[in-house]
């Protein structure tokens, strides 16, 4: 069997400069696209993982922030406010309620000067009530058995006692009458009185001397006749101190 002869050079040249295209195998080109499908999925889920701790983050930082606004804000709230809720305020006595340093409107059984009171006084039966330069906002009550002193007092209202013990209205004002009835002994002596002085049905001495009455002076079925004088009366004297 005879041989082929070696190609020439130029021939080996030609070869060289013109290399042989490549020949693809089906098989090969199959798999290759086997394995790019299944990757597909995997790209797809890695894709969507990012995306959402994309979004997991986002969420995390605008908390973060949210927070932050939160804690800025109660940092920086106004400090400068004054309260009111709690705010002590002056204790007032009013009323018949009872004063702070233990005197009692409603049951006079003390004695108070220089401090004025606000509301009606009450005197109870048994008890004494000595009141002195001072003003008393209010009606002054004297109950059964009950006595009072009051002394360089101005009294707004009335001075009403029945069945009292005994009453002394010594100097100072009462814008109204002072009206004393089926009681005890009385003195009522160098007193403005606004209205009507009026003794009626009193077992006790009475006194009335020195006093100024804008009303009248009236004195009736007392078990003595009352004693005094100089009085100024704008109205009448009637009964038992005609003469006073």
């Amino acid at each position: 069997m005879a041989t082929e002869p070696p190609p020439s050079p130029e021939v080996i040249e030609m070869m060289s400069a013109h290399p042989r295209p490549s020949v693809v195998r089906p098989g090969t080109d199959r798999a290759a696209h086997r394995r790019a499908l299944l990757a597909l999925p995997v790209a797809a889920l890695l894709v969507s993982a990012g995306c959402a701790s994309g979004s997991n983050d986002q969420a995390s930082d605008q908390a973060t922030g949210a927070e932050q606004q939160t804690v800025t804000a109660t940092v920086t709230a106004p400090t400068g406010s004054t309260p009111t809720e709690n705010t002590p305020t002056e204790n007032t006595q009013t009323g018949n309620a009872p004063a702070t340093d233990g005197f009692d409107p409603a049951n006079c059984d003390t004695d108070r000067t220089g401090q004025d009171i606000t509301g009606d006084i009450v005197v109870r039966s048994g008890q004494t009530c000595l009141l002195a330069d001072l003003t008393v906002n209010g009606d002054l009550d004297v109950h059964h058995g009950g006595s009072v002193e009051l002394r360089g007092v101005r009294v707004t209202e009335d001075v009403e006692a029945e069945g009292h013990a005994f009453v002394l209205v010594s100097g100072g004002e009462v814008s109204g009458s002072i009206e004393l009835d089926q009681g005890g002994e009385a003195v009522v002596e160098n007193v403005r009185i606004g209205g009507t002085l009026e003794s009626e049905q009193n077992s006790g001495p009475q006194r009335f001397e020195g006093n100024t009455i804008g009303g009248d002076l009236e004195c009736e079925d007392n078990a003595h006749v009352p004693t005094g004088g100089g009085n100024q009366v704008a109205g009448e004297r009637e009964g038992q101190c005609a003469a006073l």
